[in-house]
Protein backbone atom coordinates (compact mmCIF):
# COMPACT_ATOMS: atom_id res chain seq x y z
CA UNK A 1 0.00 0.00 0.00
CA UNK A 2 2.28 3.39 -1.29
CA UNK A 3 0.26 5.62 1.40
CA UNK A 4 2.12 4.24 4.21
CA UNK A 5 4.52 1.78 3.08
CA UNK A 6 6.07 3.52 0.46
CA UNK A 7 8.84 5.81 1.03
CA UNK A 8 10.30 8.18 -1.25
CA UNK A 9 12.29 11.85 -1.51
CA UNK A 10 9.74 14.32 -0.97
CA UNK A 11 11.94 17.20 -2.45
CA UNK A 12 10.54 20.61 -1.97
CA UNK A 13 7.76 19.54 -0.30
CA UNK A 14 9.78 19.46 2.82
CA UNK A 15 10.68 22.85 3.41
CA UNK A 16 8.20 23.86 5.14
CA UNK A 17 8.28 21.06 7.70
CA UNK A 18 12.12 21.36 8.73
CA UNK A 19 13.68 24.98 7.73
CA UNK A 20 11.04 27.81 7.68
CA UNK A 21 8.49 26.87 9.93
CA UNK A 22 11.22 26.05 12.77
CA UNK A 23 12.83 29.31 11.60
CA UNK A 24 9.49 31.08 12.03
CA UNK A 25 10.13 29.76 16.20
CA UNK A 26 13.37 31.55 15.92
CA UNK A 27 12.15 35.17 15.16
CA UNK A 28 12.07 34.71 11.12
CA UNK A 29 8.85 36.35 9.88
CA UNK A 30 7.41 36.01 6.09
CA UNK A 31 8.77 39.30 5.54
CA UNK A 32 12.26 39.08 6.20
CA UNK A 33 14.72 39.66 3.76
CA UNK A 34 17.04 37.04 2.55
CA UNK A 35 19.83 36.38 -0.14
CA UNK A 36 19.39 34.23 -2.92
CA UNK A 37 22.78 33.69 -3.50
CA UNK A 38 24.89 30.25 -5.04
CA UNK A 39 26.84 29.23 -2.33
CA UNK A 40 30.20 27.09 -2.55
CA UNK A 41 28.97 23.33 -2.30
CA UNK A 42 25.13 24.42 -2.01
CA UNK A 43 22.53 23.87 -4.46
CA UNK A 44 21.21 25.45 -7.58
CA UNK A 45 17.69 26.73 -8.20
CA UNK A 46 15.80 25.57 -10.71
CA UNK A 47 16.05 28.06 -13.00
CA UNK A 48 19.23 27.86 -12.88
CA UNK A 49 19.59 31.76 -12.03
CA UNK A 50 20.01 33.96 -8.42
CA UNK A 51 17.80 36.67 -7.49
CA UNK A 52 19.64 38.57 -4.89
CA UNK A 53 17.59 39.85 -2.13
CA UNK A 54 13.88 38.97 -1.90
CA UNK A 55 11.78 38.13 1.03
CA UNK A 56 11.07 34.64 2.79
CA UNK A 57 7.41 34.35 1.53
CA UNK A 58 8.81 35.02 -2.40
CA UNK A 59 11.35 32.20 -1.36
CA UNK A 60 8.71 29.84 -0.78
CA UNK A 61 5.99 31.03 -3.24
CA UNK A 62 9.01 30.42 -5.90
CA UNK A 63 10.73 27.39 -4.27
CA UNK A 64 14.37 28.77 -4.02
CA UNK A 65 16.79 26.30 -3.17
CA UNK A 66 19.25 28.42 -2.03
CA UNK A 67 17.40 29.93 0.61
CA UNK A 68 16.16 26.88 2.08
CA UNK A 69 19.57 25.42 1.94
CA UNK A 70 21.07 28.05 4.02
CA UNK A 71 18.39 28.03 6.24
CA UNK A 72 19.08 24.40 7.16
CA UNK A 73 22.41 25.05 7.65
CA UNK A 74 21.69 27.67 9.89
CA UNK A 75 19.50 25.88 12.26
CA UNK A 76 21.78 23.20 12.38
CA UNK A 77 20.43 19.63 11.02
CA UNK A 78 20.45 17.96 14.47
CA UNK A 79 17.83 20.93 15.24
CA UNK A 80 15.80 20.68 11.99
CA UNK A 81 15.49 17.09 11.20
CA UNK A 82 13.93 16.45 15.04
CA UNK A 83 11.25 17.98 14.12
CA UNK A 84 10.41 14.87 11.48
CA UNK A 85 10.91 12.84 14.59
CA UNK A 86 8.47 14.09 16.75
CA UNK A 87 6.01 13.36 13.65
CA UNK A 88 6.55 10.28 13.41
CA UNK A 89 8.94 9.94 10.51
CA UNK A 90 10.19 6.51 10.32
CA UNK A 91 12.76 6.40 8.02
CA UNK A 92 15.33 9.08 8.76
CA UNK A 93 18.64 7.73 8.36
CA UNK A 94 22.22 8.73 10.16
CA UNK A 95 23.51 9.85 6.51
CA UNK A 96 19.99 12.31 6.03
CA UNK A 97 21.72 15.17 8.25
CA UNK A 98 23.06 17.07 5.63
CA UNK A 99 21.95 19.93 4.07
CA UNK A 100 20.45 18.30 1.03
CA UNK A 101 17.58 17.04 3.29
CA UNK A 102 16.72 20.80 3.19
CA UNK A 103 15.50 19.86 -0.23
CA UNK A 104 14.02 16.59 0.59
CA UNK A 105 17.06 14.79 -0.54
CA UNK A 106 16.85 12.18 1.59
CA UNK A 107 18.21 8.74 1.48
CA UNK A 108 14.90 6.48 1.97
CA UNK A 109 12.43 9.38 1.81
CA UNK A 110 8.65 10.00 3.79
CA UNK A 111 5.41 8.19 2.82
CA UNK A 112 2.25 10.04 1.83
CA UNK A 113 0.81 9.37 5.45
CA UNK A 114 3.82 11.00 6.92
CA UNK A 115 3.62 13.98 5.03
CA UNK A 116 -0.58 14.25 5.27
CA UNK A 117 0.13 13.97 9.00
CA UNK A 118 2.83 16.68 9.15
CA UNK A 119 0.62 19.35 6.89
CA UNK A 120 -2.12 18.32 8.97
CA UNK A 121 0.33 20.29 12.11
CA UNK A 122 0.62 22.73 10.32
CA UNK A 123 -3.53 23.25 9.25
CA UNK A 124 -4.12 22.62 13.37
CA UNK A 125 -1.74 25.27 14.40
CA UNK A 126 0.89 23.43 15.33
CA UNK A 127 -0.32 20.63 16.66
CA UNK A 128 0.44 16.84 15.40
CA UNK A 129 -1.99 13.98 15.73
CA UNK A 130 -1.10 10.40 14.86
CA UNK A 131 -2.18 9.28 11.71
CA UNK A 132 -2.88 5.98 10.61
CA UNK A 133 -4.59 3.78 7.55
CA UNK A 134 -5.68 1.19 9.76
CA UNK A 135 -8.92 2.48 11.86
CA UNK A 136 -9.68 -0.96 13.29
CA UNK A 137 -9.13 -4.77 13.39
CA UNK A 138 -11.92 -6.73 14.34
CA UNK A 139 -12.07 -10.58 14.76
CA UNK A 140 -14.98 -12.76 12.82
CA UNK A 141 -17.07 -12.41 15.96
CA UNK A 142 -16.82 -8.60 15.78
CA UNK A 143 -14.64 -8.58 18.82
CA UNK A 144 -11.86 -5.80 18.02
CA UNK A 145 -7.83 -7.01 18.22
CA UNK A 146 -7.00 -3.83 16.89
CA UNK A 147 -8.03 0.04 17.26
CA UNK A 148 -5.97 3.16 15.90
CA UNK A 149 -5.34 5.72 19.00
CA UNK A 150 -4.76 9.27 18.10
CA UNK A 151 -2.37 10.98 20.42
CA UNK A 152 -2.07 14.52 20.08
CA UNK A 153 0.96 16.73 20.98
CA UNK A 154 2.49 20.60 19.93
CA UNK A 155 4.56 20.18 17.42
CA UNK A 156 5.21 23.63 16.37
CA UNK A 157 4.76 27.00 18.29
CA UNK A 158 0.76 28.15 16.66
CA UNK A 159 2.15 31.22 15.45
CA UNK A 160 4.91 29.94 13.78
CA UNK A 161 2.36 27.51 12.11
CA UNK A 162 -0.24 30.06 11.22
CA UNK A 163 2.47 32.49 9.91
CA UNK A 164 3.27 29.07 7.31
CA UNK A 165 0.18 28.79 6.31
CA UNK A 166 -0.26 32.08 5.35
CA UNK A 167 2.75 31.85 3.06
CA UNK A 168 1.60 28.68 1.69
CA UNK A 169 -1.95 30.18 0.52
CA UNK A 170 0.32 32.36 -1.47
CA UNK A 171 1.81 29.17 -3.22
CA UNK A 172 -1.94 28.67 -4.51
CA UNK A 173 -2.45 32.08 -5.73
CA UNK A 174 1.12 33.48 -6.44
CA UNK A 175 3.00 30.52 -6.55
CA UNK A 176 4.10 27.29 -7.76
CA UNK A 177 1.00 26.10 -7.66
CA UNK A 178 -1.14 29.20 -8.87
CA UNK A 179 -4.30 28.29 -9.57
CA UNK A 180 -4.84 25.09 -8.20
CA UNK A 181 -6.70 25.99 -4.90
CA UNK A 182 -10.06 24.80 -3.98
CA UNK A 183 -12.51 26.81 -5.84
CA UNK A 184 -14.01 29.24 -3.21
CA UNK A 185 -11.78 27.99 -0.31
CA UNK A 186 -8.92 29.14 1.34
CA UNK A 187 -6.45 26.28 -0.09
CA UNK A 188 -2.71 25.67 1.47
CA UNK A 189 0.28 23.73 -0.01
CA UNK A 190 3.52 22.90 -1.49
CA UNK A 191 4.48 21.28 -4.32
CA UNK A 192 7.91 19.01 -4.69
CA UNK A 193 9.98 17.65 -7.36
CA UNK A 194 13.40 15.69 -7.02
CA UNK A 195 16.49 15.62 -9.07
CA UNK A 196 15.84 13.88 -12.86
CA UNK A 197 12.12 14.19 -11.96
CA UNK A 198 11.80 10.96 -10.97
CA UNK A 199 9.51 12.10 -7.96
CA UNK A 200 6.72 14.37 -7.99
CA UNK A 201 4.45 15.90 -4.86
CA UNK A 202 1.91 17.97 -3.59
CA UNK A 203 1.09 18.10 0.29
CA UNK A 204 -2.08 20.69 0.82
CA UNK A 205 -5.00 21.59 3.12
CA UNK A 206 -8.14 23.07 3.14
CA UNK A 207 -9.84 24.28 6.96
CA UNK A 208 -11.66 20.85 6.06
CA UNK A 209 -8.85 18.59 4.90
CA UNK A 210 -5.42 17.67 4.24
CA UNK A 211 -4.61 15.81 1.58
CA UNK A 212 -0.98 14.47 0.20
CA UNK A 213 -0.01 13.40 -3.39
CA UNK A 214 3.20 11.15 -4.63
CA UNK A 215 3.38 10.56 -8.41
CA UNK A 216 6.72 8.03 -9.65
CA UNK A 217 7.33 4.84 -10.67
CA UNK A 218 7.84 2.10 -8.38
CA UNK A 219 11.36 1.72 -9.13
CA UNK A 220 12.63 5.28 -9.50
CA UNK A 221 12.69 6.37 -12.96
CA UNK A 222 12.56 9.39 -14.98
CA UNK A 223 8.67 10.46 -15.92
CA UNK A 224 8.09 12.90 -18.60
CA UNK A 225 7.03 15.92 -17.75
CA UNK A 226 6.74 15.38 -13.54
CA UNK A 227 6.47 18.71 -11.61
CA UNK A 228 5.40 18.65 -8.49
CA UNK A 229 3.25 21.53 -9.94
CA UNK A 230 1.85 19.20 -12.62
CA UNK A 231 0.21 16.10 -11.84
CA UNK A 232 0.39 15.71 -8.30
CA UNK A 233 -0.63 19.17 -7.86
CA UNK A 234 -3.98 18.63 -10.42
CA UNK A 235 -4.55 15.27 -8.62
CA UNK A 236 -4.65 17.37 -5.78
CA UNK A 237 -6.99 20.30 -6.92
CA UNK A 238 -9.26 17.39 -8.65
CA UNK A 239 -9.59 15.17 -5.71
CA UNK A 240 -10.01 18.52 -3.44
CA UNK A 241 -12.47 19.86 -5.44
CA UNK A 242 -14.77 16.97 -5.46
CA UNK A 243 -14.67 15.88 -1.72
CA UNK A 244 -15.62 20.02 -0.65
CA UNK A 245 -18.29 19.38 -2.80
CA UNK A 246 -21.08 21.65 -0.79
CA UNK A 247 -19.19 22.31 1.97
CA UNK A 248 -19.66 25.73 3.02
CA UNK A 249 -16.17 28.29 2.99
CA UNK A 250 -15.15 29.14 6.46
CA UNK A 251 -10.82 30.11 6.99
CA UNK A 252 -7.87 28.63 8.71
CA UNK A 253 -8.80 28.63 12.24
CA UNK A 254 -12.34 28.32 12.14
Amino acid sequence: NRAFQSFRQPGSSIKPLLVYTPAFERGYTPETIIIDEKFEGGPVNADKSYAGAMDIRTAVEKSINTVAWSKFNELGAETAMQYLLEMEFADIMPQDYTGSSALGGFTRGASTLEMSGAYTALANGGTYRTPGCILRVEDSYGNVVMEHQTEEKQVYETAAAEAMTEILQGVMTNGTAKGLGVAGMPSAGKTGTTNENKDGWFAGYTPYYTTSIWVGYDSPRWLKGLTGSAYPAEIWHNFMEEIHTGLPAKNFGE
